[in-house]
């Protein structure tokens, strides 16, 4: 074997590990692109305050962990590329390094695996949450106090909307839009991408769920006692279940508020929870201000 070859087998090698992730890469987008899509354009979500500026420090980020990784490999490759280069001249191949390797590339391909869909879903679900947030800021203009991700004890409240007409926790679930479902729906003649509720249960074009609704009804319960316990006041926290970009209708009656976020500025004040006075609605808004700032810094 030439050394030009053996040189460009050697490279060839050692970036094996790299077009493996990104092929891996490559084909799980490929795949998610073509069999789902987010429920709301982030295009045309409003910015919050210094949004641009947190993109571009992770975009930094990014890249300065990129030129860190680069700074090792343009250092270890040329000494890499020597070392399998010798062996591959003697005809004396490290067979056992060459397993490790790939016992290695494997683990690393599953690992890119699982830290993809993991992406997809905290993807999915920010989008969600910054949808219903960019319409609760409605809410506010109203008069409603609203906060956002409260933390509790191995949970949290997406929003919290405070008014004279009660408290709101309100639950944010993001599901993906599956392009089977809207072929399937368009060739019957029905609505792309609806979600109804009927007898205790979610129903999707192509699933059902009753999960969110217990969470939504778990956790605003939690906030109901957690105020009442904390004003001495009997505080009753309405729950809200949202779907973001979803049409979102109820062939039977919801024991609560289940609504696509561009019906929540509408909704929300027209349910009677708890009748609130200015005062209450401030000492409220209090509470939630000293358990956020207390949460922060434990």
């Amino acid at each position: 074997m030439t050394s030009l070859s053996s040189s460009l087998l050697s490279v060839g090698i050692l970036l094996s590990s790299m077009f493996v992730t990104l092929g891996v890469m490559f084909v799980l987008l490929k795949h998610r692109d073509s069999t789902v899509k987010l429920p709301v354009d982030r295009d045309q979500l409003q910015r919050i305050p210094a949004f641009g500026l947190q993109q571009e420090i992770q975009d930094l980020q990014i890249d300065l962990l990129a030129s860190m990784l680069m700074g090792v490999l343009v250092v270890c490759l040329p000494f890499a590329v020597n070392s399998i280069q010798a062996h591959i001249t003697v005809g004396k191949f490290p067979w056992m390094f060459a397993i490790t390797s790939m016992i290695g590339l494997s683990y690393c391909g599953y690992k890119t695996w699982k830290n993809f869909s993991k992406l997809t879903k905290l993807r999915l679900g920010h989008t969600a949450e910054i949808a219903t947030a960019n319409e609760l800021i409605g809410l506010q203009a109203l008069g409603y106090q609203v906060f956002h991700d409260i933390q509790a004890d191995g949970f949290n409240i997406d929003h919290l909307a405070i008014g004279k007409n009660g408290v709101f926790a309100i639950e944010t679930k993001g599901r993906h839009k599956r392009h089977k479902d809207h072929n399937q729906t368009n060739q019957n003649g029905g609505k792309g991408f609806q979600l109804f509720y009927k007898d205790g249960r979610l129903c999707f074009p192509s699933w059902t769920e009753t999960k969110p609704i217990e969470q939504a009804t778990r956790q605003a319960t939690w906030v109901s006692q957690w105020l009442t316990k904390t004003t001495g006041q009997p505080v009753f926290s309405c729950p809200v279940l949202v779907f973001p970009g979803w049409y979102v209708t109820s062939q039977t009656k919801p024991p609560f508020p289940i609504l696509n976020h561009k019906q929540l500025v509408k909704t929300i004040p027209s349910v009677r929870a708890q009748a609130l006075s200015q005062q209450q609605v401030d000492a409220q808004g209090e509470i939630v201000n000293v358990f956020r700032t207390i949460r922060r810094t434990i």
